[in-house]
C-alpha cells in the first residue's frame, strides 16, 4: 500500500490541513473506483472538523477531481487552495433555504419622453 496525501489550504487564513489515504495497486490505477460517496463523505467531515471551515458539494467535487488527476499521474502528494467559508452553527448540512417564492412585480418603462432624433423611418432611396 502506497500512501497519497492532500494538502488543503484555506485561502481565507492560510492554514493548510493534511489528509492521507492508503491505496493498493488496484486502486492506484484506479482512483476514480476508490472515491466512492462514503469515501468523500468521510473525507468532508474529516476536513470540516479540522479546518471548521464549510466544505460544500462543490468544493468536494474539486478536491476529489484534482487528487484523482494528481494519482492518475503519479503525484503522492496533492495542494490544494480554496476559499473556504467557517462555519457559524451546528447543522450547516441540515439547512434548506427554499428563497423568495414570490414573483417580484413587474417594473414598466417609461417611454414618454422617447422621441426618434431624425425621423421615424430612415430616407428611402428608389433609383
Amino acid at each position: 500500500m502506497v500512501q497519497y496525501s492532500l494538502t488543503l489550504t484555506n485561502k481565507n487564513t492560510n492554514q493548510q490541513y493534511r489528509y492521507t489515504i492508503d491505496l493498493g495497486k488496484n486502486y492506484e490505477d484506479q482512483p476514480d473506483s476508490f472515491f466512492t460517496p462514503i469515501v468523500c463523505h468521510q473525507i468532508r467531515n474529516e476536513l470540516e472538523s479540522r479546518s471548521r471551515c464549510q466544505i460544500n458539494d462543490i468544493s468536494l467535487q474539486i478536491i476529489i477531481n484534482i487528487w484523482i488527476k494528481d494519482i492518475k499521474e503519479g503525484y503522492r502528494d496533492s495542494s490544494l487552495l480554496l476559499d473556504l467559508p467557517a462555519i457559524n452553527h451546528q447543522n450547516i448540512h441540515n439547512l434548506v433555504e427554499s428563497g423568495n417564492p414570490e414573483i417580484p412585480s413587474l417594473i414598466y418603462p417609461d417611454l414618454s419622453d422617447v422621441e426618434p432624433n431624425i425621423g421615424a423611418l430612415p430616407p428611402l432611396d428608389f433609383s
